[in-house]
């Protein structure tokens, strides 16, 4: 949710595709989470992220897992997210392993997470 990273393990270029949007840039990166910080503190203080699985598949020059991102956002219709995904981390080894591209799929169409924000929820539903 806070985009929290270690920046170092990244190529400067290093290309970011969600379902949503894609860029290239570790800069535009950070300059995007700064912007989105303040609105993830203020909407989604109760939130988290579970690792569900992670693999090294050398042969892609990869590292992927599979993720649940959940948590309920402070808005009067107290909805709730929780969407599953996988993030594939390519790296290169001529680059002393950094990463050079962050992929990230979810489970559901990006539609269907945007429906999960304006859906109601009664506020005792856990």
């Amino acid at each position: 949710w806070t985009g929290d990273i270690c920046p170092e393990i990244y190529e400067d270029d290093c290309t970011w595709t969600d379902p949503t949007l894609s860029f290239t840039g570790l800069d535009t990166f950070e300059r995007n989470i700064a912007n989105l910080r303040p609105i993830v503190e203020r909407f989604a203080p109760v939130n988290g992220t579970d690792l569900l699985d992670i693999e090294l598949l050398p042969e892609l020059r990869q590292v992927r897992t599979r993720w649940r991102m959940h948590g309920t956002l402070r808005l009067p219709w107290n909805p709730k997210i929780n969407v599953i995904g996988r993030t594939h981390f390519t790296y290169d080894e001529a680059a002393g392993n950094r990463i050079t591209r962050y992929d990230e799929f979810w489970e559901v169409s990006a539609a269907e997470a945007l429906l999960q924000i304006v859906t109601p929820r009664p506020r005792s539903e856990p």
